[in-house]
């Protein structure tokens, strides 16, 4: 079979953004399928027309980005266009409307001061989970894995995700993953003006990048010295406060808090055993949800599998990540919020990378067995080649192998073929 077109750069990169696009709907669906944009919900003060009117309850409000751009776009385009856009969403056609059409109570989608909006949200929050994913495979590829680990690791992570949104998703969180996979590359290739900018957008994004900055050191010692890295952290994390402090002094009257505690609640929650097995409904199935105890024993053996396997930067990195995200966790999530765990995304996407290869490396010991044993079994057969020798015994060669076959015979008062042959 001729495999020519496949050697191709550019036709091998569409493919991969064939697939890549798939598996991100199918992961994109599965998250608004539990969440939407959180239309209809028991709190409006979190729904996606008030984080639009910034009108939101604290700290929700504070994700900035995606509704600024969403409110930006609103206002440049011309009245004209605007009224055809509207138009065309909200007629009787419901191919016109395809969010409303497919997902049941999304009642925001249709509201006309915000439909233009809401679909301009949803277009960004699917474009910045499948930006994610290929920025996550360079990222696996900047560290040392192979090629199919590398690009199997975010399509496994992809769908994994919905998986992690257990008591809440966001739209912010698609973009918060792609600022966080930028950011790793950005710090192994030592591109500071690249992270500098890419600082301010991801903290107007979601304001826990500021934590995430912490994770990068390792990335950083790299290129740079102690003294340098420490500095250049001092200048990214400057900027992400003053991101932070202007936006939660922009929003200081809104209803809500800066941050929401929930420690009390949490421990007693961890402190229960039915926490252990929890289920839900993902993709239309039922899987485990939260720390479940199936969950836990997975997690445990990928990164006992993997841990020594994985770059020290990377090990550092986790570190890191988890001294910062569990107390985090504890006391401002919400009881199995795995989603909260967000510090340690790019940290987990690499254990998935690890657990494919060695995957791919056992599969590979197994073949190279079997194939062993096959082409022992297949070996072509040969008749013995029988002499017969002076002392009454016949000797059998098979083959190459020269194994010595001894077979006794009687001493001849019968004639063998040999012996007819010659008379």
């Amino acid at each position: 079979m001729d495999n020519r077109p496949l050697s191709r750069y550019g036709i091998r990169q569409i493919l991969l953004v064939v697939v890549y696009f798939l598996v991100a709907s199918a992961s994109f669906n599965g998250f608004f399928l539990k969440w939407h944009l959180r239309d209809g919900i028991e709190v409006p003060a979190l729904s996606l027309p008030k984080m639009l009117d910034g009108t939101a309850a604290r700290p929700y409000v504070y994700r900035r980005l995606l509704p600024y751009v969403a409110n930006g776009v609103d206002r440049v385009l011309p009245a004209g266009v605007k009224q055809r856009i509207d138009a065309f969403l909200l007629d009787d056609r419901p191919l016109h409307h395809p969010i409303a059409l497919y997902y049941a109570d999304t009642p925001d989608s249709r509201d006309p001061r915000y439909a233009l909006r809401y679909y301009l949200v949803y277009a960004m929050t699917f474009s910045a989970l499948l930006l994610a994913m290929l920025v996550l495979r360079g990222v696996c590829l900047d560290l040392g894995a192979n090629r199919v680990s590398a690009t199997l690791a975010p399509l496994a992570f992809a769908l994994i995700l919905p998986l992690l949104m257990t008591e809440g998703g966001y739209f912010y969180d698609m973009a918060e993953l792609l600022f966080m996979g930028l950011a790793v590359r950005f710090a192994l290739r030592a591109q500071i003006i690249s992270l500098a900018l890419l600082t301010a957008l991801a903290t107007f994004n979601k304001e826990s990048f500021i934590f995430f900055l912490l994770t990068l050191y390792p990335f950083l010692r790299l290129a740079f010295t102690t003294r340098q890295t420490i500095g250049l952290q001092g200048v990214l994390l400057g900027i992400a406060a003053t991101i932070n402090v202007m936006v939660k002094a922009q929003y200081a009257s809104n209803a809500g808090s800066v941050v929401e505690v929930h420690l009390i609640e949490n421990l007693l929650f961890l402190a229960h055993p039915l926490s252990y097995l929890r289920f839900e409904y993902n993709y239309g199935v039922l899987t485990t949800k939260g720390f479940n105890i199936i969950n836990l024993v997975l997690m445990s053996i990928m990164v006992r599998s993997t841990w020594s396997r994985l770059a020290l930067v990377v090990r550092q990195s986790l570190l890191i990540g988890v001294a910062i995200n569990v107390p985090l966790f504890l006391a401002f999530s919400f009881l199995d919020e795995l989603r909260a765990f967000s510090l340690l995304y790019v940290g987990f996407v690499m254990i998935l990378c690890e657990v494919i290869g060695v995957c791919i490396e056992g599969a590979d010991q197994a073949q190279e067995e079997g194939g062993d044993e096959t082409k022992a079994a297949n070996l072509p057969f040969e008749e013995p080649q029988v002499t017969v020798r002076t002392d009454g015994h016949a000797n059998a060669r098979v083959g190459e192998a020269n194994h010595l076959l001894v077979i006794p015979v009687a001493s001849s008062s019968y004639p063998t073929r040999r012996d007819a042959a010659r008379k």
